[in-house]
């Protein structure tokens, strides 16, 4: 029997992705002024961004080197880094932080490290790919809760192990998250509690993330700094021991090249506009924005984050209302699965402080119309505290 080439292999997985609404292309996005940009060649205003408070536009360009040139473990540790890991540790209350250039190989390696055979980790379903994928790395038996199910108080656990939640703080594609209580309860039974707070990171007063604006102090606590702060990376902050050990053991540090200084650079600049003047009046803007959406969808409450989902249930129809709007002007990607459960693919409308009004308004009467009569797909996919 003849071999079958990679790529005939290939074609046909991609011609099944086709028939299942599954396949996925690169929008070529030109000429980008805050969320108004060129699609191809069509102009268009963005409601699928993560960059919530528009610092990307910003930011200033940096002066230092482009890169490390090598691990930080080796040669590549820079003053940059360590002023900007104090920054971060201090913004999330915490001991000590380490910085990783991405968040997916910040979960990939933090809780890989983390997990032993004798602890018991409880992961809510919709937890993000990295934190799966971390988890799975690890040698500890995991439990997989309902979404915003929090863990049994009383949950067992082997000789000297330990009893680990791992959350989000408002979770990706819905925009809703565990409550306060729930979280704190897990902290006061004893639980270590790691806390993916991408979503929420900066959006709070002083450009704090959501545990601390709500009083809550996890274990560990992940900012990634490609959304509210507009820039790249993402940061795990902790106890001075838990950052050593992450140091020392987590293979996607140690066997990486350091962030890049010249993002690094760019990291401090944000974090002075985070924290500072500019900030405020982003998040300002923000929450203006929040409450012109929940007026203008007729929601019974204002979102509790800047990621409102629109629920349509097949690949196929959100494909065709996302390409509906896209031919009037509005840029809203179609998500699928595995993105979201199956049956669940969605608009993921997400708000920046950027918008203005008329974007809003604009965006919300070219739904209703796509949509036709069937607007309660509108007023009953955001969620509430």
């Amino acid at each position: 029997m003849p071999a079958v080439s990679l790529d005939a292999r290939l074609r046909q997985r991609l011609a099944a992705l086709d028939a299942q609404g599954l396949r996925r292309e690169m929008p070529e996005i030109r000429e980008r002024q805050g969320v108004e940009y060129l699609l191809g060649r069509q102009r268009v205003v963005g409601f699928c961004s993560n960059d919530y408070l528009g610092l990307s536009q910003l930011v200033p360009s940096g002066t230092a080197p482009a890169g490390a040139a090598s691990s930080r473990l080796i040669c590549g540790d820079l003053d940059l880094h360590r002023e900007a890991e104090q920054a971060l540790a201090e913004l999330a209350q915490q001991e000590d932080a380490v910085l990783f250039p991405s968040g997916f190989q910040l979960n990939v390696g933090v809780l890989a490290s983390l997990m032993s055979p004798e602890d018991r980790v409880y992961s809510d379903e919709l937890n993000h790919a990295s934190m799966i994928d971390g988890l799975r790395l690890s040698r500890a038996p995991r439990t997989i809760l309902p979404h915003l199910t929090p863990p049994p108080r009383d949950a067992p656990t082997g000789r000297g192990g330990i009893r680990w939640w791992v959350t989000e703080s408002i979770f990706s594609m819905d925009g809703d998250g565990a409550s306060q209580g729930a979280l704190q309860n897990a902290l006061d039974d004893g639980f270590c509690l790691y806390i993916d707070d991408a979503h929420g990171f900066g959006l709070h007063a002083g450009g704090q993330g959501w545990p601390q604006a709500h009083g809550v102090r996890p274990t560990l606590y992940i900012g990634t700094l490609s959304k509210a702060l507009g820039c790249a990376g993402a940061f795990v902050a902790g106890s001075t021991t838990a950052c050593d050990w992450i140091r020392t053991r987590a293979r996607s540090f140690v066997f990486s090249t350091g962030t890049s200084p010249r993002v690094v650079e760019s990291i401090l600049e944000g974090l002075a506009l985070l924290r500072g003047r500019a900030g405020d009046e982003a998040r300002r803007r923000l929450r203006q924005n929040l409450e012109h959406l929940a007026k203008a969808l007729r929601l019974p409450e204002v979102p509790i984050a800047p990621i409102v989902p629109i629920i349509l249930g097949s690949n196929e129809r959100a494909v065709a209302v996302a390409t509906e709007l896209l031919v009037r002007g509005w840029h809203v990607q179609a998500i699928r699965p595995p993105t979201v459960p199956l049956g669940a693919a969605r608009l993921r409308l997400t708000l920046s402080a950027t918008h203005e009004p008329e974007h809003i308004d604009g965006l919300v009467a070219a739904l209703r119309d796509v949509l036709g009569s069937n607007h309660r797909e509108l007023a009953s996919s955001a969620p509430t505290p």
